[in-house]
């Protein structure tokens, strides 16, 4: 395979060869070379020793303009593509592209997440895009929740009354952010939404950095 330049970021699982050996493995990321990549591959299904065996590694590479925050990289599997998904079925997207969707923990990160957004969707004719979020919000304590349990991000909400709390709302524990293009000065910012509903958006993905 011939690239232009080192992958920005190389996903990697590791499985046994005959599929019907139950063996299971941690494969981390080591070092990223333009014609190669080293792993460390460990053995988790049990505490001790290897079998001699054949081991298949999948793997991808992604090379693009995504962005870095910390300890994470941020991407776009296709800025261009609208599609009206649920966040169950937005975060199958990243997880299939070896990703997961974004938590946001503070200001500093709401930032970094709305100007690349902005800065990289295509947005054609659209006055606007959205993302669905890893967070959760709760309408009754009116709070934010990362999907790893920590409390996340609460502010930057949409302008109009949002996020909606109170009787009749206790569903609308999804978030969504809008973005608007650079041209514009329309609203933008968080809101709250049924996670089961679908909304047209440009799925936005995250994973650790090796």
């Amino acid at each position: 395979m011939c690239l232009p330049k080192v992958p920005d970021y190389v996903n990697a699982t590791a499985r046994p060869s005959n599929p019907s050996l139950p063996h299971k493995f941690n494969v981390t990321i080591l070092e990223i070379k333009k014609l190669s990549f080293i792993v460390e591959i460990e053995r988790v299904d049990q505490a001790t020793g290897w079998d001699r065996m054949p081991i298949t590694v999948d793997w991808f590479s992604y090379i693009g303009n995504g962005t870095v925050y910390q300890n994470l990289i941020l991407w776009f599997p296709d800025a261009a593509d609208i599609r009206s998904i649920n966040r169950t079925t937005a975060s199958k997207y990243c997880i299939e592209k070896g990703g997961r969707l974004v938590d946001i923990v503070d200001k500093a990160m709401y930032d970094v997440v709305y100007n690349y957004c902005r800065q990289t969707i295509v947005f054609g004719s659209n006055s606007y895009a959205r993302i669905w979020l890893g967070s959760s919000y709760n309408p009754t304590t009116d709070t934010v929740t990362q999907s790893n349990g920590k409390h996340g991000y609460n502010g930057d909400w949409l302008p109009g009354g949002l996020p909606l709390s109170g009787s009749g709302s206790e569903t609308w524990t999804g978030l969504l952010l809008t973005i608007a293009p650079p041209s514009s000065t329309n609203n933008h910012g968080m809101y709250n939404h049924p996670p089961t509903s679908a909304a047209p958006v440009t799925q936005l993905c995250s994973t650790n950095l090796m």
